[in-house]
């Protein structure tokens, strides 16, 4: 598993996460016919020296695994500047902290962190990816297929297996009877005797989550494609045994310079 992080310009996260307040919002998927500009691998050029920044359509990764959820904020986005509100995994709402991405160039950005009450920290970015490259690995589009199989747990989850198929889950030896459903492009429904119990979200990478429903989730707020769901019993991250990411990212960090 790998370990990279833009570390000092994440930081902010990390005090945020304790003081994030539960909300319901209006989400604008990321995940469109192509990636969004966002999507790669990065280098940010930070005063102390570059730092290597990993996000998929929807989440920025840390210490190698997805860790912060990207929601994009309806109304302020033209085509060059992309605001977005973030979410910590595992947090019941939004984290006060939000993104800004501003396309300066076909690979290059700045890349703008505001935490709530604190000053913005701007850095400028270069792309150390190919942007949407056919089967870009940190893409979520047209990897559908790949819920189907099996899964590892990481350091983010409590269960060791996973085997996902169209009727069956196994989680660590116990078998689900459940029904699926795609219910957004990257987004996997889980339904078990008629009652919605987790998506599988593609979290780009190698990797997916596994979100837990507390009670009391619908039929209609799962495929809900307009308002999301964001406090959930547990979020847990897997990984695809076979999956060839992480390799690839690090061949990507590794031209920083």
């Amino acid at each position: 598993m790998l370990e990279f992080t833009g570390r000092s310009v994440l930081k902010a996260f990390a005090k945020a996460a304790t003081i994030a307040t539960v909300a319901t919002a209006s989400f604008i998927a990321s995940a469109q016919a192509e990636s969004p500009f966002h999507t790669g691998v990065w280098q940010l050029n930070e005063t102390n020296g570059p730092q290597g920044l990993v996000v998929s359509d929807w989440l920025i990764f840390e210490y190698g695994l997805p860790k912060h959820w990207l929601y994009r904020r309806a109304g302020t986005n033209d085509e060059n500047q992309f605001d977005f509100f973030t979410r910590t995994l595992g947090d019941s709402g939004y984290t006060p902290v939000e993104i800004r991405v501003y396309r300066t160039g076909k690979n290059s950005m700045k890349y703008t962190i505001a935490e709530k009450g604190e000053k913005p920290i701007e850095v400028t970015a270069v792309r150390l990816s190919i942007a949407n490259s056919a089967n870009s690995c940190l893409s979520v589009e047209k990897k559908g297929k790949r819920f189907f199989g099996n899964w590892v747990g990481t350091s983010s989850s409590t269960l060791a297996q996973l085997n996902v198929g169209r009727n069956k889950m196994t989680i660590d030896g116990k078998v689900h009877n459940i029904s699926t459903e795609e219910v957004r492009v990257g987004r996997l429904g889980i339904i078990k005797r008629g009652k919605p119990i987790a998506f599988l979200t593609d979290a780009g990478g190698d990797y997916a989550v596994l979100q837990w429903f507390k009670p009391g989730v619908t039929i209609e707020q799962m495929r809900d494609k307009e308002t999301e769901v964001l406090d959930f019993k547990s979020e847990e991250v897997v990984r695809n045994p076979s999956g060839s990411c992480d390799r690839q990212i690090a061949f990507r960090l590794n031209a920083m310079k």
